[in-house]
C-alpha cells in the first residue's frame, strides 16, 4: 500500500510481539519505521500478534487503523493527522451487535463481501474460522452486525487445512476476472488456499432500509430476471440494456455475464448485481 501517498507502494506489518511497523520506499530502498509510535510517542503495542488493515474506517477520506490481538479485540486508530504521514491516538475497540468483537488472535479483513456498496468486517481467527461482520450503516458510520461465519456453497464452514488452522487470515479480490469476490486463506501452516466465487443464482432484497418504493428483488433463472418493482438492467459499464417489469423478462438476446438490476426510481443503494446465462 501507498502508506505516505507518494506514489510509491510501501509495506505495513504486524508481529508477533504485538508492535505496528512501517516501510517506507525510498529511491528503491526500503527505509524501515518499527515500532511505530502514538501521536504520544508512547510505542503502539498491543500485546502479541498483531495483525493490521489499513482503510478509511470512518470516512473522513484519511487512512485509518484497524489491528487484530492475540488478546481477542479489534482496535480502531484513527487518524489525526494525514495521508502523508498518519499518526494516531489511542484505540477504540470495534463492536458487532452493539458489543466488542472477540476472537482470540483476531485478524481483521475490511471488504464489501456482499457487494452492496458498503465496506464489511471480515475476521480470522485462532479456531481458523472465518466471520463475517455485514455492515448495516455506512462507510462514514459503520454499524456491523452480528457475527456470521462463511461457508462453502455447499454449506461447509471454511477453515484453513488441518491440523495446523490457527490464526487463519483472509483476503479477497477477482483471481479468476469473473467480477465476483474470490478468497483467499492461510493458516499456521502457512498454505494458501483459494475458494472462488460462486454464480449468484438470485439476489435478495437488502439488509439496509430503503425508501418507501425503491425496494426490489429479483431472482435469476437461466436467461431471464424475474423482479418485484419496476426497474432496469445495467451492463458493468452502467450502460442501459433493458427495462424490466414486474413479474419475468426473457433476456435471451443479451450476452451471458455480470449485469446491474437497479429501481426504475431510486437510488443505487436498492441495486442488486446478478449473473446471466443462458
Amino acid at each position: 500500500m501507498d502508506w505516505n501517498s507518494d506514489g510509491e507502494w510501501d509495506i505495513v506489518s504486524g508481529d508477533r510481539e504485538g508492535y505496528f511497523n512501517v516501510y517506507v520506499m525510498r529511491d528503491t530502498v526500503l527505509e524501515p519505521h518499527l515500532q511505530y509510535p502514538l501521536m504520544d510517542l508512547t510505542i503502539l503495542d498491543v500485546g502479541y500478534n498483531s495483525q493490521p488493515a489499513v482503510v478509511d474506517w470512518n470516512g473522513d477520506g484519511k487512512k485509518d487503523l484497524l489491528l487484530g490481538t492475540e488478546e481477542g479485540y479489534v482496535r480502531f486508530y484513527e487518524n489525526q493527522t494525514f495521508d502523508t504521514w498518519p499518526m494516531f491516538l489511542p484505540f477504540d475497540s470495534v463492536e458487532a451487535a452493539g458489543q466488542p468483537i472477540f476472537l482470540n488472535r483476531v485478524n481483521p479483513y475490511v471488504f464489501d463481501l456482499d457487494q452492496d456498496g458498503v465496506r464489511d468486517l471480515i475476521c480470522g481467527a485462532n479456531d481458523g474460522y472465518v466471520r463475517f461482520y455485514r455492515n448495516l450503516g455506512t462507510n462514514a458510520e459503520p454499524r456491523l452486525a452480528a457475527e456470521e461465519t462463511l461457508k462453502t456453497v455447499a454449506g461447509v464452514p471454511i477453515q484453513p487445512v488441518l491440523p495446523y488452522y490457527y490464526g487463519s487470515r483472509c483476503g479477497f479480490g477477482d483471481w479468476n476476472n469473473d467480477s465476483l469476490p474470490d478468497f483467499l486463506i492461510s493458516g499456521y501452516e502457512g498454505m494458501i488456499e483459494l475458494y472462488l466465487g460462486a454464480h449468484e443464482v438470485a439476489v435478495q432484497e437488502s439488509h439496509k432500509p430503503q425508501a418507501a418504493g425503491c425496494k426490489l428483488a429479483a431472482t435469476v433463472v437461466r436467461g431471464s430476471v424475474s423482479v418485484t418493482a419496476p426497474g432496469v438492467l445495467l451492463d458493468i459499464t452502467g450502460q442501459r440494456r433493458a427495462t424490466l417489469q414486474p413479474g419475468r423478462n426473457e433476456l435471451e438476446y443479451l450476452p451471458a455475464g455480470v449485469y446491474i438490476v437497479q429501481p426504475e426510481h431510486g437510488d443505487r443503494a436498492g441495486s442488486r448485481r446478478i449473473v446471466l446465462s443462458h
